[in-house]
């Protein structure tokens, strides 16, 4: 299908990636719908400290929870855009996906446990033994050896990073485009490599936009929140072209079956 292609187009002979047009571009999809945005993030916010406040079992509902809302912001965008459709409901359209979006995350999750492993193992072993053994010097000395994995840590700090970036469109191929969790991550990853740099700097230039916000608190944070969200839609949809062909995916939000 057309829309295929012309992700197959964009891994194979690389796009333009204008972050600051993109910020823009998130501005105007929340200009046009600010209240349903905001009530949204509102929720979203609430939605997030409850579960997160909840030991342990919170950090599991989290992994279930976040991607379906997190993907809602693109989807409201996308209804938007395309069918001038404001229904607040279209928010909550991610849960239509959630069972891709859970093996999606589950296994970014374990890709993020892996790539921390040499540090987790470093530290982990050592401070277990050092507790175990109820020798106070030795935890002390300890401490003092983490400054010299400060490197370390920063590689792998670096390496997070990347990782990051190269997956952080998957839940959009699933939800846009029904690609299945793992061509979805892999997809994600060779998209974004072609541009990874400017990746890089959008993800900066957004970060600022939430340090604008948490500058101004919490009315800072709701405005700045989905309009990041909607600028990270637009960057998607221009490089892939989703708005482009009216036949792409009428009806984001209901499962049908997988496109690859």
């Amino acid at each position: 299908m057309e829309h295929q292609r012309q992700i197959t187009s964009a891994i194979e002979n690389g796009y333009d990636f204008q972050a600051s047009k993109y910020i823009s571009a998130g501005f105007d999809i929340f200009k046009n719908n600010a209240g349903g945005f905001i009530g949204y993030t509102f929720i979203f916010m609430i939605a997030t400290m409850i579960i997160n406040s909840i030991p342990f079992l919170g950090y599991l509902i989290n992994i279930v929870v976040s991607p379906a809302l997190m993907v809602g912001f693109a989807i409201a965008a996308h209804k938007q855009i395309n069918n001038n459709d404001l229904e607040f409901g279209n928010f909550f359209k991610g849960f239509d996906h959630i069972t891709q979006l859970l093996i999606a995350n589950i296994i970014m999750t374990l890709i993020y446990i892996i790539v921390s492993l040499p540090i987790i193992f470093k530290l982990g072993i050592s401070i277990v033994v050092a507790l175990a053994s109820g020798d106070q010097s030795e935890l002390f000395e300890i401490f003092d050896d983490m400054t010299g994995l400060g490197v370390w840590f920063g590689l792998t700090m670096i390496l997070f990073l990347y990782v990051m970036i190269s997956m952080r469109w998957t839940n959009f191929l699933i939800v846009f485009h029904q690609y299945d969790a793992i061509t979805a991550i892999k997809t994600s990853w060779q998209l974004t490599n072609k541009q990874w740099f400017s990746h890089f700097i959008f993800i900066l230039l957004v970060g600022l936009v939430i340090l604008g916000g948490i500058i101004l608190l919490i009315v800072g944070v709701v405005l700045a929140y989905p309009i990041v969200m909607a600028a990270d839609y637009a960057g998607y949809a221009d490089v892939t072209r989703l708005n482009d062909n009216s036949d792409v995916l009428d009806e984001i939000g209901q499962n049908s079956e997988f496109l690859v």
